[in-house]
């Protein structure tokens, strides 16, 4: 099963960034709330951006294999089809290049923020991951890694499911599992 170039939630509809976005994905890169969780990261010049906008497009063009490479889409509201963020499921290597999870990440523009559609891309983005981490014969596990600070996307993931199971030195660690009776935050 590969992720559909377009397919909807209840509110939003999911699909890969195209240029057209450019400008609105870097000005929510760009934002407070975005670069308060994001301070490690150089903010994109619109060259990286760009870059980051076709591989998401190559990648749905194709099967992808969550063992070895992460998934990004576009969360785009379905009544006017303006684009609210963004949500991926990452692969992190334990030793040896093994998989040892999946993690989901998400950002929603300051714009749209607090009306639950960072819960609602989380829950789609889930589902999807778990039942192809199945397919590829994987543990379906998804984590979720939050400085513990950062409350907002904390509430998302308890919201969407997930189970606090550990905290780091540096972070919170939630998880969410699929069994054969469904899907168990933990």
């Amino acid at each position: 099963m590969s992720f559909p170039r377009l397919f909807p939630s209840e509110r939003l509809v999911y699909r890969p960034l195209s240029m057209e976005d450019l400008e609105v994905y870097m000005a929510m890169r760009h934002e407070a709330t975005y670069r308060q969780w994001f301070y490690f990261q150089a903010p994109p010049t619109l060259e990286s951006a760009a870059k980051e906008i076709r591989v998401m497009q190559e990648k749905a063009s194709r099967k992808i294999n969550l063992l070895k490479e992460s998934f990004d889409t576009g969360v785009y509201l379905k009544e006017s089809g303006s684009l609210i963020g963004t949500v991926s499921l990452n692969k992190f290597h334990g030793p040896e290049d093994e998989l040892e999870f999946v993690e989901i990440g998400f950002g929603i523009g300051e714009a749209y923020q607090g009306n639950g559609y960072a819960t609602e891309a989380a829950k789609t983005a889930v589902v999807w991951g778990l039942d192809r981490l199945r397919e590829l014969g994987a543990v379906p596990v998804i984590e979720g890694n939050v400085e513990h600070a950062n409350w907002p996307s904390r509430k998302v993931l308890e919201k969407a499911g997930f189970r606090l199971v550990r905290t780091q030195k540096y972070v919170t660690v939630y998880e969410i599992r699929s069994t054969s009776s469904g899907i168990l935050g933990g």
